[in-house]
């Protein structure tokens, strides 16, 4: 289950946090992740990008503040903008994906294109959302462009811990989950290191041959992070919230 899920904040909540909000805002766009790949298996290579709008000006929006140190009050201002997150591509013939409209959100911890998986010459995608709440647990998806639209293969429960930081935007856990996020939107050095480590991320997800992955996953079923294999053609089923059986695969 996606972490938003367990958590909500409320636009009215914002009033209560106007002593921890700088007098004076300055906005800091944040990280926007950008993927290249062969996602319509037909040997050309396309651009994704991802994007973060506000519903209130229907144009990009900023993701943090410089100096905005509560990070309940960075929630409450990004639930008032209402934002909404999707990727689109170079190649206007490829539809948007669509990520979410939950306006508990950060836009994207991650997205990578992870090769072709199922071995039908396209290459397929995975992306976790990074949900304005407090909790460290999550959901990375896994997408594949076929026949005309995006459609999932496969989801697995994990750690946001589990990934690199995001430049501009460094987030900090504790015992129970998310503790907050510091901005440092000036430290250009810093930055590129940041950059660097993350796009020299290998992810989640190692293909062991097509149609058959090894995920780095959290579960209920095992204490703490498990690297366990599955069929992409046979997933399993998952209940309500978002576990499935381990058994068999």
């Amino acid at each position: 289950m996606d972490s938003a899920r367990m958590s909500k904040t409320s636009a009215d909540t914002l009033a209560e946090k106007k002593p921890y909000i700088p007098k004076v805002l300055v906005p800091v766009m944040g990280y926007r992740f950008v993927v290249t790949g062969n996602f319509k298996g037909d040997g050309k290579i396309d651009t994704l990008t991802e994007h973060y709008f506000s519903k209130l000006t229907g144009k990009e929006t900023n993701k943090a503040y410089d100096s905005l140190e509560d990070y309940d009050t960075l929630v409450s201002l990004t639930v008032n903008k209402d934002p909404y997150s999707f990727v689109l591509c170079n190649d206007k013939t490829i539809d948007t994906l669509n990520i979410t409209d939950n306006p508990q959100l950060l836009g994207l911890s991650w997205l990578h294109n992870e090769g072709d998986l199922d071995g039908d010459g396209g290459d397929e995608l995975s992306y976790v959302i990074d949900w304005a709440d407090w909790s460290s647990v999550n959901t990375c998806h896994i997408v594949s462009y076929k026949n005309g639209k995006w459609v999932e293969l496969f989801s697995f429960m994990m750690h946001d811990w589990q990934l690199p930081q995001l430049p501009q935007m460094v987030s900090g856990f504790g015992m129970f989950g998310l503790d907050g996020v510091a901005t440092i939107a000036h430290n250009d050095s810093l930055n590129k290191q940041i950059e660097d480590t993350l796009k020299a991320f290998p992810g989640l997800i190692t293909k062991l041959k097509n149609g058959k992955i090894e995920i780095a996953s959290y579960t209920n079923d095992f204490a703490g992070d498990s690297a366990l294999v599955f069929n992409l053609k046979h997933p399993p089923k998952t209940d309500p919230d978002g576990r499935w059986s381990c058994g068999g695969h």
